[in-house]
């Protein structure tokens, strides 16, 4: 019995090491949506997030200025297929995480129920940020939906760029090159 406890304990270690790893080391650029949608943009930094030691997506933030930055944009490359259902309760669960209320979250639930898409492997969604009208997705190169609210926007790209962050290393390789917002920073950049 001791045996076969410890041969399934190695074909999953084996497995979870080989399981869906990226083939390059250095994620590449998104280039044909920075392109069509952040034309103006600098790349500030990009990162891996994992989940119990699986690669979900690989992200990249956009900003439109290194120091005073107004408009920003992150692309979420998914390194695996995720349901709609899923990826909108992931959402609501990091934005009560970050302490909003449930009457908020269900408020904004409802609006990216009609947003979100169904995620295949290899998919790109991206959410772009401007004062002027709100939060755009886009998914792949199609604009999918809109929320013009600042609140939505500071909750939801508090999800990667908030201080209180569940993925502070992911923020930290995503900020690497600019400074955060500034509803998002803590100090004064230099």
């Amino acid at each position: 019995m001791r045996k076969v406890f410890i041969r399934y304990c190695i074909i999953l270690l084996i497995f979870s090491i080989s399981w869906d790893r990226p083939l390059l080391a250095n994620p590449i650029e998104p280039t044909h949506i920075t392109e069509l949608h952040l034309p103006n943009f600098s790349h500030s930094g990009h990162g891996t997030f994992t989940k119990f030691g699986f690669e979900i997506y690989q992200a990249h933030f956009y900003v439109d200025e290194v120091k005073a930055v107004k408009k920003y944009a992150i692309i979420l490359n998914y390194s695996r297929k995720i349901e709609k259902e899923a990826l909108l309760k992931a959402t609501i669960e990091q934005l009560e995480r970050l302490g909003y209320s449930s009457k908020k979250t269900d408020e904004w639930k409802n609006q990216l129920e009609k947003i979100y898409p169904n995620i295949n492997k290899g998919d790109h969604l991206t959410a772009i940020f401007n004062p002027a009208n709100g939060t755009t997705f886009v998914y792949g190169d199609k604009i999918i939906g809109n929320i013009n609210n600042p609140e939505f926007a500071e909750a939801f790209f508090g999800i990667w760029l908030s201080p209180k962050t569940s993925a502070p290393e992911l923020r930290s390789k995503l900020l690497v090159n600019n400074c955060p917002p500034l509803i998002f920073q803590t100090q004064a950049c230099q």
